[in-house]
């Protein structure tokens, strides 16, 4: 008794810290588990992340296939030996007006193109009046009348009321009717040699029935690019009209890979 006594606590201190020792043994044993188990998931995810050039058909440095087609195309490699070319695809204002699909489709548009050509239209697109006109006015019987019912010989003044006159003989009342609301807009710029050039021009009629451009018209980051030398210069370019005319150059314009193009041209 007296030996089980003197024993007693000794061995109650040693199973105490066998169990203690036990517990922290199994606790780390799950810790290690939970961390491998973490480390072979983030090796999984890379795994699924990585995607191998040769399963998508992709050359590592190269362009995408409708970005490649752009710059080989003939329109692209001529355009890119102009100076004029690359300011302009350089040009954040036009890298941004490009993302909107309005713009993308008055670059190749007949009638922007023609009179984005008239320094007289160019110059009046900076006078507030002028675009507040343009903004109300909606012409478009008189813009899908053909040359036979409106001709440009037959656009003159009227010496008393100075305002534009057409032959009324070969329009509709419909076409009558808004030929009276055009020159109540215009009233301020029937003595302005620029108006009476552009008056007598059927693109000019076609852009009034643009609702496009009525409502470009108003933003002061078209204005700008209006007058932009480099985007003046081409819009007088056929093959600059060539080139935004086609879909994989406007969808490339759209989907912001303006500046993209602009960084190929040096390469060209």
């Amino acid at each position: 008794m007296t030996t089980f006594r003197k024993w007693r606590f000794p061995i109650l201190i040693g199973s105490g810290i066998l169990a203690a020792a036990g517990l922290i043994y199994f606790a780390n044993g799950r810790v290690n588990s939970g961390k491998t188990q973490g480390a072979i998931g983030n090796r999984d995810v890379y795994r699924d992340g990585t995607v191998d050039a040769a399963t998508v058909g992709a050359t590592p440095g190269s362009a995408p296939v409708a970005m490649q087609a752009i710059l080989d195309s003939k329109e692209f490699k001529e355009l890119a030996k102009n100076p004029a070319f690359s300011s302009l695809m350089h040009n954040q204002g036009f890298q941004e007006l490009g993302r909107h699909e309005g713009f993308a489709r008055l670059l190749s548009d007949a009638s922007f193109a023609q009179m984005s050509q008239s320094h007289g239209f160019l110059e009046l697109m900076q006078d507030a009046q002028f675009r507040k006109a343009l903004e109300a006015t909606h012409v478009d019987a008189l813009s899908a009348a053909s040359h036979n019912q409106v001709k440009s010989e037959s656009h003159t003044l009227n010496s008393q009321t100075q305002a534009l006159r057409i032959d009324e003989s070969h329009l509709t009342k419909s076409q009558t009717q808004e030929l009276g609301r055009f020159n109540s807009n215009f009233a301020a710029f029937n003595q302005d040699l620029r108006f009476r050039a552009i008056a007598r021009d059927q693109a000019f009629f076609n852009l009034l029935n643009n609702a496009t451009f009525r409502q470009m018209s108003q933003s002061h980051a078209f204005l700008n690019m209006l007058s932009a030398s480099s985007f003046q210069a081409m819009m007088r370019e056929s093959t600059f009209r060539g080139l935004v005319s086609q879909d994989r150059f406007r969808d490339a314009l759209l989907s912001g890979s303006a500046a993209q193009l602009s960084q190929n041209l040096a390469r060209q």
